[in-house]
């Protein structure tokens, strides 16, 4: 490098850094893998979160809302390990749950075990015990986080208009 202009040498380590980023480029632009679940994991947690936000005749549901997508980036960009491990650790609950309440995995379950496996997890919700239910809570709060921020949630179901002039006020009337 003692040969070098201090032009051909950022011409030289710009290469470098391009080199460095494309297969990780590459490897996270393949659609529809999840970033950091498992598949079998992804779709456990697509199914739950639309079961706590589900599409009705108002507006879509946490699917096409892509929270289960959300969620999965964010877990894959956590920095603490405990982050990531706290949701493979509640899917693994959610499953242990399942077996015990119906014989079978959740993925497995028809939609009403399904539903009965939510509502176990979900009875102490204001002072969760158990782990599942402590996960529960995590997984609630994330998943309506992550629904009200995109933008099926903000406008279709919340009807947001944006900061725009109303000539008057059409909210809630507590009289």
């Amino acid at each position: 490098m003692a040969g070098l202009t201090r032009r051909e040498l950022l011409l030289t380590l710009t290469g470098a850094a391009f080199a460095v980023q494309v297969p990780f480029q590459l490897a996270a632009a393949e659609p529809g893998k999840p970033l950091y679940f498992t598949k079998d994991e992804f779709a456990t947690l697509d199914t739950l979160t639309e079961l706590i936000v589900p599409a009705d005749d108002h507006s879509p549901g946490a699917r096409e809302a892509g929270v289960a997508a959300y969620i999965d980036k964010t877990v894959a960009e956590a920095f603490l390990p405990e982050e990531k491990n706290s949701w493979r650790q509640g899917l693994a609950q959610v499953n242990e749950l399942s077996r015990s309440m119906n014989d079978k995995l959740f993925n497995s379950a028809t939609p009403k075990e399904q539903v009965a496996v939510l509502t176990k997890m979900a009875q102490n919700e204001k002072s969760p015990k158990t782990p599942a239910e402590k996960f529960f809570t995590q997984l609630k709060q994330t998943t309506a986080f992550a629904y009200y921020s995109s933008s099926i949630g903000i406008h279709k179901d919340l009807n947001y208009k944006g900061n725009v002039l109303l000539m008057q006020f059409v909210g809630y009337n507590a009289t």
